[in-house]
């Protein structure tokens, strides 16, 4: 099995963190620069994660941890499989926020003044009301780790790398991740600090 992926990509470590939760062997394929052409596993969009399994590929990083499931998990012991109204609100959300925030850090990796344009205040506004909207519903994660938390811990971790957005506001969910990431299996794909300009 291989997983096409970066170190820092928050939708990868979504897929990640549930074969390390299930000890299942895989190889990471660093695919690099994600704003270049690079080998994404056969992904016609460009994106990661891609999961190759034999003769099977698969892109989408919910499609993937369904597929696990499905294939390998049936217990669904995450609540993967789990489409109930919440928890499919949960997931839009987290994953809406996701990609605004890949679209702005893109943008302003690539050199667009992004504060020139009131097309990314927007992106950065919705990126903000999905937060708030979060932490008015922190509640409806499960207490034991779960998909959806594993999710939440993902985006988290991800906007404090690139110090995306404060989120100082955001209390219940900071509480939330410190519980979920006092797991090993949470911990072992942090994504990696971004070096410091001279």
């Amino acid at each position: 099995m291989q997983l096409y992926y970066t170190p820092r990509s928050h939708f990868s470590r979504k897929v990640r963190i549930l074969l390390d939760a299930w000890h299942m062997p895989v190889e990471l394929i660093d695919v690099g620069d994600v704003s270049d052409s690079a080998a994404f596993g056969s992904n016609p969009l460009m994106k990661v994660p891609t999961l190759v399994d034999g003769e099977t590929w698969l892109i989408d990083s919910d499609h993937i941890a369904r597929y696990l499931v499905r294939t390998y998990q049936p217990q669904d012991d995450f609540s993967v499989l789990d489409e109930s109204e919440s928890t499919l609100n949960i997931r839009a959300v987290l994953n809406g926020i996701m990609a605004a925030e890949v679209e702005w850090l893109l943008a302003r990796r690539t050199g667009i003044p992004t504060e020139q344009y009131r097309r990314f205040d927007k992106i950065l506004h919705s990126m903000r009301q999905g937060m708030a909207w979060l932490e008015q519903n922190a509640a409806r994660f499960l207490t034991q780790p779960s998909y959806s938390g594993f999710h939440l811990v993902c985006l988290w971790d991800h906007l404090a790398c690139y110090q995306t957005l404060e989120l100082t506001p955001y209390s219940n969910l900071a509480e939330l991740c410190r519980l979920l990431s006092q797991n090993d299996f949470v911990n072992k794909s942090v994504p990696p600090a971004i070096p410091k300009e001279r």
